[in-house]
């Protein structure tokens, strides 16, 4: 594996958190601009594809490798603030799942706004095949790293 690798690359994790990063800074500024002032970092986790809109809130724990009681207390601060309503399952009453209202359909509007934006300023930049490529692969990834936490679970 580490001949197959140019060694003068840095490790695939340090370049993927930079554009981490500046997905994350534009869209927190994007939410700043269209007013949602409340919206902290923190709460990005929960809005992460593919959305909290009937999630349980347990599943948003382990999706963002939080522990039950933090995506709680992130939970509450976006109930609070007006983004979900935790309610009922509809299969199993003792179980909650997390609704967007539409204050949170809105806020999830310009983060795939945002996102999307910045992702065709990236495919112009790589050009539709490298694009692709690098889409797929990090596709893969998830699929690999969904499994592992399964695995845990």
């Amino acid at each position: 594996m580490k001949e197959a690798v140019d060694a003068a690359l840095p490790p695939v994790g340090a370049l993927l958190r930079r554009p981490a990063v500046i997905v994350r800074h534009e869209v927190m500024a994007g939410l700043r601009e269209a007013g949602f002032h409340d919206v902290l970092p923190a709460h990005l986790g929960v809005f992460q594809h593919p959305g909290p809109d009937g999630q349980r809130p347990g599943m948003l724990a382990v999706r963002t490798q939080a522990s039950k009681q933090a995506m709680n207390h992130l939970l509450h601060q976006l109930e609070s603030g007006g983004y979900i309503v935790r309610e009922a399952h509809p299969d199993d009453r003792r179980t909650r799942v997390v609704r967007l209202t539409q204050r949170g359909w809105d806020a999830a509007e310009v983060i795939g706004r945002t996102t999307a934006r910045v992702e065709a300023e990236w495919w112009e930049a790589l050009g539709e095949e490298v694009y692709a490529d690098l889409s797929h692969a990090l596709a893969r990834l998830e699929d690999v790293l969904d499994k592992r936490l399964r695995g845990r679970a």
